[in-house]
């Protein structure tokens, strides 16, 4: 630009960008002003201004000569028209001037393609069947920011060209703010020159009537409250069809919705062994254009977990997955994943020929959440509180204020997020989620709001309430299984409110009560790595030796047993029974008396595991709790059968499960029936121990409790032996090892010798390969597999 404005003139100039930077800062205009004025996003006066991007003759004269005062000033306005061809032949499709006309070549129709859309067959089918439906006029492509919806689009409208006379329209709105301007740009990219005298609804109407045309148009999100003006169109043009790009649902009578969703990834906890990597679209994107940035990139045996869990990690959004990939130049898979957390920072410079928020992912996200109201965007952000989504109940509870979200208002809002493709519903008792990415960004807003800790608190207090609710149904009850699941899906949510909790030594009373109200949860489910972990930072808050302190040792001492660490759960046991006595604490002691039983039987020693659950199950008898009394009687029918007296051990299982099934306490049941079942084994009642371990395995099963089954599958193992199926023996026990080495539960040390000598048996009866052959197979069965193999142990084998 002239430095001296004193002499400058309209040939000064020789880019379309530099005179207008030049007239817009002469009226005194910043980008988002004239950007208001002409109706198109700041961010496209900026592309202008830089000569990235190309504005059409009729918004040229109809829009910018006014808005820059240009009108009687035709010098200055010839110049900016004849600039703004210098390079016509690179404008965007969506704003070429009039010298090009629908049908003329039906290619020129659309943007070219550089790159194949991979993984998107099935979706394709199933858009084009809805296009070329007679009876559908208008189809919404809709979703998050970054899956895919101009990819899907475009390959699908070019597919169909052949099936429409006069080809394909396609028209990017993402230069559009201005709702005001969807018929303009419509017409300008039809050809149409803008006329003071003639409405675009009015050119457009006689200039469609007898087309047969599909219209692509791309990011309405941006001119949604514009939706209706479709119609007017649709019906003055009966052989047109519209195709929409949109992160927010037109809400049109005649709009047929066509949700895309994520393309599939890989589970977290590892692939089936029968599994190929490849067979997820996610993977195999990502593998596509990784070999275009660098060639000689291989997936192998050493990398392939990286690119599952990247692709896993990314909610296979296609834009992540490929701005990842162009990555790989420079970064190894290794430290994309070290570096995950800051996945927004190396996760940008994608395609310079894409616009430029979608060169990044989180201008991506950004320009969907610059489109909210600001109620829209507050609760947006508060949401992110939740790591494992959400319930309305949470959200009007924890989200809401007094000023710009009312409890009331949540419902709807939360709506709006949900049309707008940044909220996911989900299937099950009404919650809601983010997409992980999309919940980084809202985070990252909500941590600058300053509104974070008081979030975090109103956190913690609705889960602790939410557990308080929970520990009662969790331990027995018609509705055990419910309540599991409902905590299984807030787990996530718990951990951020122990985290909450463990931070700060004043929380520990808060703390405490929370461990107390989820160990019914961690035990029935076997989260003992989770439990331990927990439980030493809650134990570590506060050494006052009061009640609540004295249950979490006595929790920390099973915990600890389960992982074989028994010296250490008898320092917790011991220092348990210590408080329990100096507060003169009945049911504390005999708890403690109850623990101390049952690490003396992890550890072999029945006689006093036994004489001490007689005690207890005395005190037990005069209470007026019939689980804890069941509880008592299956530890103490164990010690008794392992002490040899089978008939005494059968009386007391047989009264528990009595006691379980009225109580309809399904852990405790299943133990009973298991130890029933061990029974029958020793008396050689083969058949009906079977059905019993079976009854117990599915009882198991319903709770995943997989600490439980990992014991069904140790003694159903012994059982298969015994009934001549070796091979499916080794199997189940391969199954039980892996389960056990998942959660960090060996086997006891009182089997521990009877588990060694019960394989070194099967392998000298099966031989080594074929043993080996087995272990493995079991090693890698999924659950359903072991369930399958379970339900082929049908009678006596070969």
């Amino acid at each position: 630009m002239p430095k001296d404005q004193r002499t400058v003139s309209p040939e000064h100039f020789s880019t379309f960008g530099d005179l207008l930077r030049y007239l817009r800062e002469r009226a005194h205009l910043s980008q988002r002003e004239l950007a208001a004025l002409v109706g198109y996003h700041f961010s496209y006066i900026s592309y202008l201004e830089k000569n990235t991007r190309a504005v059409d003759e009729a918004s040229l004269l109809g829009r910018f000569v006014p808005a820059l005062g240009l009108e009687d000033d035709l010098e200055w306005a010839k110049r900016l028209l004849e600039l703004s061809k210098v390079k016509n032949g690179d404008m965007p499709l969506s704003v070429r001037s009039a010298e090009s006309t629908v049908g003329e070549t039906k290619a020129d129709g659309l943007p070219p393609s550089l790159t194949s859309m991979i993984g998107r067959e099935v979706e394709s089918a199933r858009l084009r069947k809805m296009i070329l439906n007679p009876d559908i006029r208008l189809v919404s492509v809709l979703g998050p920011p970054g899956v895919g919806k101009t990819c899907l689009s475009l390959n699908v409208a070019r597919a169909l060209q052949p099936a429409f006379q006069d080809g394909v329209l396609f028209v990017d709105l993402a230069v559009v703010s201005d709702p005001q301007y969807l018929l303009p740009a419509i017409a300008a990219a039809l050809g149409i020159a803008g006329s003071a005298a003639v409405s675009a609804e009015e050119a457009l109407k006689p200039a469609l009537a007898e087309k047969n045309l599909l219209i692509v148009l791309d990011n309405f999100e941006q001119v949604v409250s514009a939706a209706p003006l479709l119609l007017p169109l649709l019906g003055a043009a009966p052989r047109i069809k519209t195709l929409v790009t949109s992160r927010e649902v037109l809400r049109l009578r005649g709009e047929h919705e066509f949700h895309l969703d994520p393309l599939p990834i890989p589970p977290r906890d590892g692939l089936p062994i029968d599994s190929n990597l490849m067979d997820f679209s996610s993977v195999a994107l990502f593998v596509a254009r990784a070999r275009a940035a660098r060639p000689e990139f291989h997936v192998d045996e050493k990398n392939a977990s990286f690119a599952a869990e990247i692709c896993s990690r990314l909610d296979g959004l296609p834009l992540a997955i490929e701005l990842a990939a162009a990555r790989i130049r420079t970064m190894s898979l290794a430290s994309m994943i070290e570096q995950f957390d800051r996945r927004f920072d190396w996760l940008s410079q994608g395609a310079r020929d894409q616009a430029e928020w979608r060169q990044t992912l989180t201008g991506a996200i950004e320009w969907s959440v610059n489109l909210l109201t600001e109620q829209e965007r507050a609760l947006f952000h508060r949401l992110s509180i939740f790591p494992g989504g959400w319930t309305l109940a949470a959200a009007e509870e924890i989200c809401s204020d007094d000023v710009l979200c009312g409890r009331s208002e949540v419902f709807r809002l939360l709506i709006h997020l949900m049309e707008k493709s940044l909220v996911i519903p989900e299937d099950e008792d009404g919650r809601f989620s983010f997409l992980a990415t999309i919940r980084e960004f809202a985070f990252a807003g909500l941590g600058k709001s300053g509104e974070l800790e008081t979030l975090r608190k109103r956190h913690f207090e609705y889960y602790l309430r939410f557990m308080q609710a929970a520990k009662p149904n969790i331990r027995q009850g018609a509705h055990q299984l419910l309540w599991l699941d409902r905590t299984e899906r807030e787990y996530p949510n718990l951990r951020l409110a122990l985290e909450w909790a463990v931070e700060k030594t004043e929380r520990a009373s808060q703390a405490m009560e929370l461990g107390f109200c989820v160990h019914g949860f961690w035990v029935t489910r076997s989260y003992i790595r989770d439990a331990r972990q927990w439980l030493s930072k809650i134990l570590a808050l506060d050494p006052s030796p009061n009640r609540i302190r004295a249950d979490l040792l006595r929790f920390a001492s099973d915990y600890a047993s389960s992982q074989g660490e028994y010296a250490q759960a008898q320092t917790f046991e011991e220092e348990a029974m210590n408080i329990s006595r100096a507060l003169a604490d009945e049911p504390g002691i005999y708890f403690s008396m109850d623990g101390m039983a049952m690490l003396s039987g992890a550890q072999g020693n029945y006689e006093r595991a036994s004489g001490l659950l007689e005690e207890v199950l005395v005190y037990r008898r005069r209470q007026n709790d019939a689980v804890l009394l069941a509880a008592t009687l299956n530890n103490l029918a164990i010690a008794t059968r392992r002490l040899g007296n089978l008939e005494n051990a059968k009386g007391l299982f047989l009264e528990a499960v009595r006691i379980n099934r009225e109580k309809k306490n399904m852990k405790s049941l299943s133990h009973s029936l298991h130890g029933l079942a061990e029974i029958d084994t020793q008396q050689g009642n083969y058949e009906n121990a079977l059905a019993l371990f079976k009854e117990s395995i599915e009882v198991r099963v319903q709770l995943l409790d997989m600490k439980g089954l990992a014991y069904s599958l140790d003694s159903l193992a012994m059982l298969a032996e015994l009934m001549g199926y070796e091979y499916i023996a080794v199997k189940l026990k391969g199954a039980s090892d892996q389960i056990r080495e998942k959660i960090g539960s060996p086997v006891t040390l009182a089997t521990e010798r009877e588990q060694k000598e019960f394989l070194n048996r099967l392998k000298s009866k099966l031989g080594g390969e074929k043993f080996e052959t087995a272990w493995f197979d079991g090693q890698t069965m999924s659950l359903e597999q072991t369930l399958e193999v379970v339900g082929q142990l049908r009678g006596l084998g070969n």
